[in-house]
């Protein structure tokens, strides 16, 4: 059994047993019942959804397949637990998350991350035995990794193979296991794996360590490490792509007739930003070079400084009178605007 098939798993099983099984096919006897069962069997197994059911509930109206369990139906395509492989295996990769300030991101940093695994028994080197203990075949599958069972199927009595449940597969058992990892030829520990952050890399990203994952089984090569990277926020900065995105609150006298300001860099250094006079709530200003270090090219992104023109929400005796007074201006213009155009207006119709 593999409840663990993947769709494409079942999909080539199902047509290898089709084409086995099928009435136009087949030179057997009667075989269109089984074909039948074989296509309700991949009709459940293809189906999240019925598989589900099955597998909880079993399903009396799916005709041959009434009174077999989900088991079963897996057993049907696959035979049982696929046959591990003898000889060495590699270890299972890992993965683990990391996060990083938007600095680190952007100059790269040297991080030392702490690994929970499997690493191979320093005491027998891997094999499982005591140091000197004899290796011999099996006694419960005679050295082949395997079992055998004869059991009902869909299709009557059934032979299915399964990892040796003693040996795990290997075909090989130790007269004397390892005190140390009690024949496993693992053993559970947590490793400093040093980790080297790239400049310019992004939220979501993965580092790939090498040989940092699991230890192999039977002598086979250890697993690779993979580090995922999540940025903090930052308090002046929003990063997006390789531009970094900073806010600049100002006045509206700065506004209105422009201003030279000192604004923060992710380098430390400040830099001037020239606000035009005029400039309008939400404007930007682009500064050339002071984003993020392009990961796959050379080069910087820029920093954009967008504009955020603050009105106070109160005021002193002295610029509330500075305020009127703008505002009598203003509207002094605006009736200067208003009677010149009602003039051209009298103008064009003779009045």
């Amino acid at each position: 059994m593999d409840r663990n098939a993947s769709a494409d798993e079942i999909r080539g099983a199902y047509r290898k047993l089709a084409r086995q099984y099928h009435p136009d096919v087949s030179a057997s006897g009667d075989t269109s019942e089984r074909f039948k069962a074989i296509t309700q069997a991949y009709e459940v197994l293809s189906d999240p959804e019925k598989r589900q059911r099955y597998d909880m509930f079993g399903d009396g109206e799916l005709g041959g397949l009434s009174g077999f369990g989900i088991d079963d139906l897996f057993n049907t395509f696959f035979g049982g637990a696929r046959r591990r492989e003898r000889g060495p295996a590699r270890g299972a990769d890992l993965r683990l998350q990391v996060e990083i300030d938007l600095e680190e991101a952007v100059k790269g940093a040297a991080k030392t991350v702490v690994v929970p695994r499997q690493e191979a028994c320093a005491r027998c080197h891997g094999s499982g035995g005591e140091p000197g203990s004899q290796t011999r075949d099996c006694p419960a599958c005679g050295g082949r990794g395997e079992v055998r069972q004869v059991q009902q199927s869909l299709f009557g009595r059934f032979v299915s193979v399964a990892t040796c449940p003693r040996c795990g597969g290997a075909g090989k058992t130790v007269d004397k296991p390892c005190a140390d990892c009690r024949g496993e030829g693992r053993v559970h520990a947590e490793r400093e794996v040093p980790v080297t952050i790239p400049a310019g890399i992004d939220d979501g990203q993965q580092i790939r360590v090498g040989g940092e994952g699991e230890a192999g089984m039977r002598g086979g090569p250890p697993g690779d490490l993979y580090v995922l990277i999540r940025l903090r926020d930052h308090e002046l900065f929003r990063r997006e792509g390789d531009d970094l995105i900073h806010v600049l609150r100002m006045t509206p006298p700065q506004a209105a007739l422009g201003d030279e300001v000192a604004v923060p860099t992710i380098d430390g250094e400040p830099a001037t930003v020239r606000v035009p006079a005029g400039a309008q709530h939400g404007q930007s200003v682009r500064l050339r070079g002071k984003g993020v270090p392009r990961l796959q090219g050379n080069g910087r992104g820029d920093q954009l400084v967008y504009l955020d023109v603050v009105v106070p929400r109160s005021l002193t005796k002295e610029e509330r009178a500075l305020y009127q007074k703008l505002k009598g201006l203003g509207r002094a213009a605006e009736g200067a605007a208003e009677e010149g155009v009602l003039g051209r207006v009298r103008d064009a119709f003779g009045g």
